[in-house]
C-alpha cells in the first residue's frame, strides 16, 4: 500500500510539475547506486549543468539507491511517464533482447576497449527497436564497470567456486554464467545485499570495486576475486513523450549535457575502480588475482552457457567479434 500511495504521489507530481508549468520541466531521475558511487555523482554533474544552461528552466531530480523503486520497478514507472530518466541495468533486455549485450562475459579486457564499444557504433546498434518497443530513448552508457567476485572465504580454484553461494542479480544471464563456474545462485536486487552478506545467507555476490566501496560490502567481506568477468554498461533511459515535449532548446541543453556527464563518467569510472581497490586493501580485503589458468578456466567451463547465450541474442555471436575486435 505504501508503495502505492508513493507511485500515486509521483504521478500526481509529474502532471503538476510538467506539464501544467509551460515555462518550466521537472525530470526525474531514478537509480539504483549509492550517492557516493561515481553513476550517482555524475547524475549530479548532469543536474547541475543542465540547470545552470536552461537557466533553471530544466530542473532535475536525482534519486538514489532505488529509492523510486528496484530496477524492474522503475523501467516500469519511465515506461509510463512517471519517472523521466533512469540508469538501468541488463533488465531492460526483457523489452529488447539486443540490449543483453550491455554485459557479455569475457569479452573486453581494457577500458579503452570497453569504452570504444559503448560510446561508438556498436552502442546505436544494440538499442535494436528499444524505443519503438517502449517509448523511452537510450541516449547513451554509463559505467558499471568491470565486476569481481567477493567472498567471505577465498576464491583459488575452480573447485572454490563449487563450495560458494553467491546473490546474482534478477537476470537469468548472471544464474546461467555462474551455473557454469559451479556456483550455488541466489537472485535478490541490489539492495538486500548488505543484510544477506551480513547474516551469511550467500557467501558472496559480484560487482565492481566501486560498487562494493559504495555500498559498504567490505564491511562484511573478507576476500575478492579480481576476476574482470565482466563489463557491464548502463543504458541512460529517457522518456520519450516527456522529451518530444521539451522545446527545442532545452532538448539541445539537455542531450548536450549528456554528451559531456558521459564522456565525464568514463573518466572518473576508471579512476574511481583503481582508488576503490586501493580502499578495499586497506581495509584489509585480501585480493586475489587468478592465474592464467584459472582464468582461462573460468572461461572454459562457460562453454554451455556461449551455447545458450548466442542462441538468447540473435546476432550476437558476430556483434560480440566486432567488441573483440576493438583495439585494447
Amino acid at each position: 500500500m505504501k508503495k502505492l500511495i508513493c507511485m500515486a504521489a509521483l504521478a500526481a507530481a509529474y502532471v503538476c510539475g510538467t506539464a501544467a508549468a509551460a515555462d518550466k520541466f521537472t525530470m526525474r531521475v531514478a537509480h539504483y547506486f549509492p550517492p557516493s558511487h561515481p553513476a550517482h555523482k555524475t547524475l549530479e554533474f548532469l543536474k547541475a549543468n543542465v540547470e545552470k544552461d536552461s537557466q533553471g528552466k530544466l530542473e532535475v531530480l536525482v534519486f538514489p539507491n532505488s529509492q523510486l523503486g528496484n530496477e524492474e520497478t522503475f523501467i516500469d514507472s519511465i515506461k509510463r511517464g512517471i519517472v523521466q530518466m533512469a540508469v538501468s541495468g541488463g533488465l531492460v533486455k526483457k523489452d529488447e533482447i539486443k540490449l543483453a549485450l550491455v554485459e557479455p562475459p569475457f569479452v573486453f579486457e581494457t577500458w579503452k576497449q570497453v569504452k570504444a564499444a559503448y560510446t561508438g557504433p556498436i552502442g546505436k546498434k544494440i538499442v535494436g527497436d528499444y524505443t519503438k518497443k517502449t517509448g523511452v530513448m537510450i541516449v547513451g552508457y554509463s559505467v558499471n564497470g568491470f565486476r569481481e567476485v567477493s567472498c567471505n572465504f577465498p576464491l583459488e580454484s575452480m573447485a572454490d567456486f563449487k563450495k560458494m553461494k553467491i546473490r546474482v542479480p534478477t537476470n537469468e544471464i548472471y544464474v546461467k554464467m555462474f551455473e557454469g563456474f559451479g556456483t550455488t545462485t541466489v537472485m535478490m536486487p541490489m539492495g538486500e545485499i548488505y543484510t544477506a552478506l551480513e547474516t551469511k545467507v550467500v557467501d558472496g555476490q559480484d560487482n565492481p570495486y566501486s560498487t562494493v566501496k559504495a555500498a559498504a560490502w567490505f564491511e562484511v567481506q573478507k576476500y575478492i576475486l579480481e576476476s574482470r568477468h565482466m563489463f557491464v554498461a548502463n543504458p541512460w533511459l529517457v522518456n520519450k513523450k516527456f522529451f518530444d515535449g521539451l522545446p527545442a532548446d532545452l532538448q539541445k541543453v539537455f542531450m548536450d549535457n549528456v554528451d559531456k556527464a558521459i564522456d565525464y563518467n568514463w573518466k572518473i569510472s576508471e579512476e574511481d575502480d583503481l582508488e576503490s581497490k586501493k580502499f578495499m586493501e586497506s581495509k584489509g580485503i585480501k585480493i586475489i588475482v587468478p592465474s592464467d589458468q584459472m582464468r582461462q578456466q573460468m572461461k572454459d567451463s562457460l562453454k554451455g552457457f556461449y551455447d545458450w547465450y548466442y542462441n538468447l541474442i540473435p546476432g550476437s555471436k558476430e556483434i560480440i567479434a566486432e567488441m573483440e575486435a576493438l583495439p585494447r
